[in-house]
């Protein structure tokens, strides 16, 4: 019996130890992998940064609703820095689907894969919605300009309005990005420019004429001044 019980025992740990050798290149493998993929995926980070830093990203978003949402949302680094730190976990990703495809986690591999099929849209969606936002800054900045000689007190009245409206516009184009109800979307964004239509005409037709006269006029004038 007591010999029965060691045999089996034997045959356990010796089993085990094949097991794990057989298995040990494979985890020194993925852990060699992840080292190196988190030194890469640094290096990337401080290039990131700085190569924005060189463009002064920061105070292209200033005053703009990516300032604001990040303030209201008690973020403080500096707008490099989360890019730095988005592209850091980007190249990480990459290197964990790596690390769990060396290690024979199909599953999680496959999901790992997935997400980062999905991520280049949602770069895209981030790229229109960042450049829709300092279009709307831009937009605000003309309407308000355009409009500040004339009423100065309804300029930047005038002025939020059109950078809402550009922003919702990015909005809805980033979430198109995503592949998010495509249809749905295509509809509200229809529904909303009827709307928008709709709104200026009954403004413009009701209350907004002499605003657009005085408009006019003073266009007139400066075309004139110029000639």
């Amino acid at each position: 019996m007591y010999q029965s019980l060691l045999t089996s025992f034997q045959v356990f740990v010796t089993e085990a130890v094949v097991s794990v050798a057989d298995y040990l290149p494979a985890i020194l493998g993925a852990i060699v992998l992840l080292i190196v993929g988190s030194v890469i995926a640094n290096a990337i980070k401080g290039l990131v940064i700085k190569l924005f830093e060189s463009i002064k990203l920061s105070k292209a978003v200033e005053k703009t609703p990516i300032e604001h949402f990040l303030q209201n949302a008690d973020i403080k680094m500096k707008f490099e820095t989360i890019l730095g730190t988005a592209a850091y976990w980007l190249v990480m990703l990459v290197v964990l689907q790596s690390v769990v495809a060396i290690l024979g986690l199909s599953s999680l591999s496959l999901l790992l894969s997935t997400v980062l099929a999905y991520i280049p849209k949602v770069i895209a969606s981030i790229v229109v919605l960042f450049f829709g936002v300092l279009l709307a800054g831009l937009v605000e900045s003309f309407v308000k300009g355009a409009l500040k000689t004339i009423d100065a007190s309804s300029s930047r009245f005038f002025g939020k309005i059109a950078s809402y409206l550009v922003v919702t516009v990015a909005v809805l184009a980033s979430i198109s990005e995503l592949g998010i109800a495509n249809e749905f979307i295509l509809i509200l964004f229809i529904g909303f420019v009827t709307a928008l239509s709709l709104a200026a005409g009954l403004a413009f037709g009701l209350g907004g004429q002499d605003l657009v006269r005085d408009l006019l006029k003073e266009w007139y004038k400066k075309a004139k001044k110029d000639n």
